[in-house]
């Protein structure tokens, strides 16, 4: 079968037989997974595969895998996830019954990959935009008279500006994880209007993060004479937004779409500066 996976259906000239078990051809070694009814209702999980009557089967794997559903005794369909592993991928199925028991091979290709093409951003239910308070700095000092001191209230080593791909899907990082591909990142929206900024982002899965330009903020104070501190708080907004990544199979031409979210947290530059009691 092709890397892009898809379902090939078995049919059996009796009802009389059973999975017995399901091994790995590259190492002859047996493979793990969860056990279901056709109702989704889960029976066993993390266990050797093996199936006698009708279920459903789902192998553990990371970037392939396959799920076999028997839901007509006579019947099997062999259902092969994408395989981005970037090796050939393949199992056998041993079957058994009373008097005979047989061995199905199923071989899957290696993904030739796919290219970007694009990514949008758009507002789905419930993203948008919320609000929420960070101590700052603080500063204690001790002076013999009153004076102006100079003080940043956006400080702190963890003042960064901040942001993360997220998606459900299984493979939405994986196919340009090499490739270090920049997208403009959200500077702000309207409604379901989304507009982009002139800074660029990578897309990733891991969190990337850069110091806040408002952690340079200069605050000038007065002091009275003797101990005293203050300390400031600071504004920090989270930025919720969906996304829609735009790729090109290699051998098909063919587009996919995979969709997830945006995080964005960000100080907002407003601050308050409060004289410690």
């Amino acid at each position: 079968m092709e890397a892009e996976g898809g379902m090939q259906q078995i049919d059996f000239p009796s009802t009389d037989w059973k999975i017995d078990r399901i091994e790995n051809v590259k190492s002859n070694t047996r493979i793990f997974g969860d056990i279901l009814t056709l109702e989704n209702e889960r029976v066993n999980e993390n266990v050797l595969l093996e199936l006698e009557g009708e279920g459903r089967l789902d192998a553990i794997w990371p970037n392939k895998g396959f799920v076999l559903v028997r839901d007509v005794q006579s019947k099997l369909d062999v259902r092969l996830k994408e395989n981005s592993s970037g090796e050939r991928f393949g199992f056998r199925i041993f079957l058994t019954s009373a008097d005979q028991s047989t061995t199905i091979t199923v071989s899957q290709k290696a993904s030739q990959g796919y290219e970007f093409k694009g990514l949008d951003f758009h507002v789905s239910e419930a993203d948008g935009d919320s609000l929420y308070w960070k101590r700052g700095s603080t500063v204690k000092i001790n002076v013999p008279y009153s004076q102006e001191i100079e003080f940043t209230p956006i400080g702190g080593i963890d003042v960064s500006t901040s942001y993360l791909f997220s998606s459900d899907a299984a493979d939405a990082f994986v196919w340009l994880k090499s490739d270090s591909v920049k997208v403009r990142l959200p500077a702000h929206f309207q409604e379901d209007e989304v507009f982009l900024g002139e800074d660029k982002g990578i897309y990733s899965e891991y969190l990337q993060s850069e110091l806040s330009d408002f952690s340079n903020i200069k605050e000038r104070i007065t002091v009275p004479s003797g101990e005293s501190a203050f300390r400031s708080e600071y504004e920090v907004r989270r930025r919720k937004l969906s996304y829609s990544l735009l790729l090109t199979n290699n051998r098909t031409g063919e587009e996919k779409i995979i969709k997830g979210k945006l995080i964005q947290i960000a100080p907002t530059g407003k601050y308050e500066v409060i004289l410690m009691e």
